[in-house]
């Protein structure tokens, strides 16, 4: 179950469903301590991949985005903004002819 916000600096309490943003992250399917590998005609039938869930508050998902790497893990990653367009003060075509 969620807690918090995925981001370790931030500890907003995970409250409601429609603040911030939610993330799936399917990650592979790890075989933990101790336990057996299943012979290969049964992993063929078995699920390879798991479904985690994630969350970031409004204020972190304004900033930040879920990655995944397989040898980190989840992370976070600055959000990209998209380029603004600009425009010079005084290059505007006037309708005057």
């Amino acid at each position: 179950m969620l807690s918090r916000c995925a981001n370790s600096q931030c500890s907003k309490p995970f409250l409601k469903l429609r603040e911030g943003k939610l993330f799936l992250v399917e990650t592979d399917r790890l075989t933990k301590a101790g336990e057996s590998a299943a012979p290969p005609f049964v992993r063929a039938r078995q699920q390879q991949r798991c479904v985690e869930h994630f969350w970031l508050c409004d204020d972190c998902a304004a900033q930040w985005t879920l990655v995944f790497d397989r040898d980190s893990g989840v992370g976070l990653a600055p959000l990209r903004r998209p380029a603004m367009r600009v425009v010079a003060v005084g290059t505007a075509q006037s309708g005057a002819a």
